[in-house]
């Protein structure tokens, strides 16, 4: 009885932590329109405070810093005027306690 006791703890231990481990959210923002040509695609790692990525206003703030930062990234790689569309980001691993880590990608079209 005691081991399997012991076993249950040990799958739930392994479970909690995987599961903080792991991803925890997606977002889509600002889709691409269909008469708006590709020049390629933007990629960024940035760290976000942890909260609960399924309100609304934690997700605002994860698309505003996902836009930023691929905003710059397709500046550095694309000459010219650009902007970012179909930006999807995920969360990743917990950096502590307090912050997490999002991986996004966007595709980058020119302006005009």
């Amino acid at each position: 009885m005691q081991t399997g006791i012991k076993f249950i703890m040990a799958v739930i231990t392994i479970a909690a932590a995987c599961a903080v481990s792991s991803c925890a959210s997606t977002g889509q923002y600002m889709p691409l329109s269909k008469d708006e040509p590709v020049l390629g695609t933007a990629q960024a790692v940035f760290v976000v405070r942890s909260s609960l990525f399924f309100l609304e206003s934690a997700k605002d703030a994860v698309n505003t810093h996902a836009y930023i930062s691929l905003l710059e990234a397709a500046g550095q790689k694309y000459p010219g005027a650009v902007d970012v569309r179909d930006i999807v980001w995920v969360t990743g691993r917990a950096v502590d306690g307090q912050n997490t880590e999002v991986s996004a990608t966007a595709k980058v079209v020119r302006l005009e």
